[in-house]
């Protein structure tokens, strides 16, 4: 195995596990956090503490960002001290964050001009998929660029496909988290009814989830609803951020995203509550408000 130089900026929840699958692969790590509980944590590991996102990159044949939104995306890569300081020529920079589409071809086209690759790469399947190395990875960029990264991202990901030009990769992202967001939004509503209706809510999961109703959203998350167990394996906020950058490119495209319009609102009114670091799940709790209703074994029928 080829031991590579790795960069790694944004340790939150599926940033840690990713490093620490780098690190477990053999792989040498320099990392940076805004926070420094997360550094230390993966310096016990094994990794360097860089002093700044430009340090991180420095000497690394790869650096990778998982980051919150395409602010910070910018900031990190282009902003005083950045990546783009300290990436050397031919090195590649991979971003796994979910950001602008516009945005990543704005700093692909920057790095180029330095000779640095970079890679637009999101990912889905959450932190279980983030610990198990299983996330899916969808990749924008030139693709003699992804080729060279493939093996890294391998250590990551069990379904890696490449899309096309640089920000292929998060159009496919925003696609997919509409399809995250509207199945959610079914599966609240279906164990809604069912709770109200005092059917059980185990076995309505269990039977919906062998056939035509099946989601992922419904058979992962929907036990977590009706165990009223909202810790994030994907924060809210972060959901809201992926589907308002949706609407956005449906307003350029001058493309009608109704349902993907409904959603973020309920996740808004969520976030309003002060609950969007809680997990996408919570937004069960404002359709309960809506409904007066809570889902939970013991409810009874209308």
């Amino acid at each position: 195995m080829h031991v590579a130089r790795i960069g790694f900026i944004g340790l939150g929840l599926m940033g840690r596990p990713m490093a620490k699958r780098l690190l477990a692969a053999g792989h040498e790590l320099k990392v940076f956090n805004r926070s420094k509980a997360p550094v230390e944590e993966l310096v016990r590991h094994g990794a360097e503490a860089a002093g700044s996102p430009g340090e991180a990159a420095d000497k690394s044949d790869y650096t990778i960002l998982m980051l919150p939104d395409s602010k910070d995306v910018q900031g990190v890569v282009l902003g005083e001290k950045g990546v783009i300081y300290g990436a050397k020529p031919g090195s590649i920079v991979i971003d796994m964050s979910t950001i602008s589409p516009a945005v990543e071809r704005e700093i692909y086209k920057s790095l180029k001009q330095r000779g640095v690759g970079y890679l637009d790469a999101p990912v889905t399947g959450g932190t279980i998929g983030a610990e198990q190395g299983t996330l899916a990875i969808m990749v924008g960029g030139d693709y003699e660029v992804f080729k060279e990264a493939e093996p890294i991202l391998r250590v990551l990901g069990q379904r890696i496909v490449y899309m096309g030009p640089s920000g292929s990769g998060q159009m496919t992202k925003i696609c997919n988290q509409i399809s995250v967001a509207l199945s959610l939004f079914g599966a609240c509503e279906a164990l809604l009814l069912a709770s109200k209706a005092g059917l059980d809510l185990d076995k309505v999961i269990e039977v919906i989830s062998s056939g035509a109703g099946s989601s992922w959203q419904l058979a992962n998350l929907g036990p977590a609803i009706v165990n009223r167990d909202f810790r994030p394996g994907f924060k809210a906020e972060h959901l809201m951020k992926d589907l308002r950058i949706a609407l956005e490119i449906g307003q350029e495209l001058n493309l009608p995203l109704p349902g993907t319009a409904l959603i973020h609102q309920l996740f808004k009114s969520l976030a309003a509550r002060g609950e969007g670091a809680l997990g996408t799940q919570a937004v069960v709790k404002v359709l309960e408000d809506l409904a007066r209703h809570t889902v939970s074994r013991s409810s009874g029928g209308a």
